[in-house]
């Protein structure tokens, strides 16, 4: 039988537009902004099995704060639209021809998206060897994406990378609905327009549009009726015990995304993730 507890992780970031690149701005030139991250708390009433929080890797704690590191130790200034698929190479738009954006660079020192990391690990006592914890999202008590204006998080994304591997990474659409009726088209790749469902992904010759690899964030989030829960059928992570294990957090605007428009220049949002953690056995789904 499965033994489920919850964890609530708390994590703040603040997005505050300080000017706009230029008088009249376009999908790829939508946000000149600066990036505030506040703190991350984590605590559990369950003492046998309790998920901690770090900043350093070094020292944990399941109920102080800790703050989240910018993994780049330069002062971002500056959040611009940009376009990935495997949170590992991003491009960006450098110009516009009759505003549509059809040059494209490679992001260099991280530079117009934020990516921050903590640490976490599942700390357990007298429990089997063989014991994990599955991660989930709880949006319980709607913690999740609360934007102040309402259209920024309709053109952002959220990527959360587990012990550096990429491979398993995963990339949160945090809203589906749409800033109508100013979404805009404009990412020309090959003299053709991208459309919904496609971003860049970068080659050695310049970019190519894929598939759009984000997901709802209801994907991976648990949901509970009167009497029963709903469980995803994927985790965000299945973390060994007593592991300590790297989360890597990316925000950024997708370029692609046709509602990153002007409609979000000098616009405020703060996103909160709240987990929800079930101990099952290795093999289990």
């Amino acid at each position: 039988m499965k033994q489920a507890f919850r964890n609530w992780f708390l994590c703040v970031t603040a997005i505050a537009a300080l000017l706009s690149l230029t008088a009249a701005t376009y999908a790829w030139f939508t946000s000149n902004q600066a990036v505030s991250t506040t703190r991350a708390s984590a605590r559990t009433a369950e003492e046998s099995l309790e998920l901690q929080i770090s900043s350093d890797g070094s020292t944990f704690s399941n109920a102080s704060s800790v703050a989240i590191a910018q993994v780049n130790k330069t002062s971002l200034t500056n959040l611009l639209p940009v376009s990935t698929a495997d949170l590992t190479n991003f491009v960006y738009a450098p110009s516009t021809v009759s505003d549509m954006a059809v040059n494209f660079e490679q992001v260099t020192d991280e530079q117009y998206y934020y990516h921050g990391r903590i640490y976490l690990r599942a700390l357990a006592q007298g429990l089997s060897s063989d014991t994990t914890l599955s991660l989930y999202l709880d949006q319980t008590d709607g913690l999740l994406g609360k934007d102040v204006n309402g259209t920024l998080l309709n053109a952002a994304r959220l990527g959360l990378v587990f012990n550096n591997d990429y491979s398993s990474l995963v990339i949160l659409r945090l809203s589906d609905s749409q800033n109508a009726p100013s979404q805009v088209f404009n990412t020309v790749v090959g003299g053709v327009t991208l459309g919904y469902g496609q971003v860049l992904s970068w080659n050695k010759s310049g970019v190519q549009a894929v598939a759009d690899p984000s997901v709802l964030v209801t994907d991976y989030t648990v949901s509970f009726g009167a009497s029963d829960m709903s469980v995803p059928q994927k985790p965000l992570c299945v973390m060994n015990l007593n592991q300590i294990y790297t989360v890597d957090v990316y925000f950024y605007l997708e370029g692609c995304d046709p509602d990153c428009s002007e409609s979000i220049t000098h616009n405020e949002a703060d996103l909160y993730l709240a987990f929800y953690g079930i101990s099952g056995r290795k093999g289990d789904r």
